[in-house]
Order: C-alpha cells, then sequence, then structure tokens
C-alpha cells in the first residue's frame, strides 16, 4: 500500500505557512488586531487569506458589540450611582423600551458570537493545517468590499 501525498516537506511549506495557520489563534488573543497586522505585513498568498477570514470575524463581532452595547444603552432609562437609581432615558417612553428590547436581543446574539468564536477558532485552525482555507460563517466579508 502506497499513500501519495499531494506535497510533503518543502513542498507543503511552499503551500501553506505556519503564519496562516497561528493567525485563527493569534485573533482569539487579539480580537482583530492581531489579523490586521499579519493580513498588512504578509505577503505569502496562504498567510493573507487565513488572515482576512480571521479579520472579518473579528471585525464583524467588533461591530456587533458596538452596535449591541450601544443599543442596549440607548434604551436604558435608569441607573444606579451610589446605590440610588438615577434617571438617564435619552429617548422618548415608547423609544426606549423598544431600544432596550432590541439591545437585549443584540447582547444575547453578542454573547452566542463570542461562544462560537472560540469554536470557529478550533476549526479553522484545523482546516488551516491540512491546508485548507475556512471562511468563518456569519461574517461580513469587510475586506472584500474594500478591494
Amino acid at each position: 500500500m502506497t499513500s501519495t501525498s499531494p506535497a510533503s516537506g518543502p513542498e507543503l511549506l511552499a503551500e501553506r505557512s505556519l503564519g496562516g495557520i497561528l493567525v485563527h489563534l493569534l485573533g482569539l488573543l487579539t480580537g482583530f488586531l492581531g489579523p490586521i497586522l499579519v493580513y498588512a505585513v504578509s505577503d505569502h498568498e496562504y498567510t493573507r487569506e487565513n488572515a482576512r477570514h480571521a479579520l472579518n470575524w473579528h471585525l464583524t463581532l467588533f461591530g456587533l458589540s458596538i452596535v449591541a452595547i450601544g443599543t442596549f444603552f440607548l434604551g436604558a432609562d435608569e441607573l444606579t450611582v451610589g446605590g440610588e437609581p438615577t434617571e438617564v432615558s435619552l429617548l422618548p417612553a415608547p423609544l426606549d423600551t423598544v431600544f432596550a428590547a432590541v439591545g437585549i436581543l443584540l447582547v444575547v446574539l453578542l454573547m452566542l458570537a463570542i461562544l462560537l468564536t472560540f469554536v470557529y477558532v478550533l476549526v479553522a485552525t484545523v482546516k488551516a493545517i491540512f491546508g485548507s482555507v475556512w471562511t468563518y460563517p456569519g461574517s461580513i466579508d469587510v475586506l472584500g468590499r474594500i478591494r
């Protein structure tokens, strides 16, 4: 029984790089800062493609967190400061309730996306080890729109 590998040794390293594999784990530790740095400085196509997908996911997650937290706090009508409730509503009565409800749903979605990040990073890293590039489901192709 002979097994033929499409590439081994130096040929395999020419096709993919360690940076293309580790960029997903770097994104887990640094958010979008690590993948954007790798994307900017790398000239290896495999590394740039993996960094692009990791960066798109982390930028999507960052945008979701800004929108979710902003919407949630716009809907808040009371804050507790020093043990005393303080009225801080920026919106009229019916809108603050709508913003609070939508904000709560977006924060729950954000928590789900944060949990999915760990699964996605694991899957993307394993796929990168075996030589394929994996697109994170649900991510917005931010870099594809810029190019």
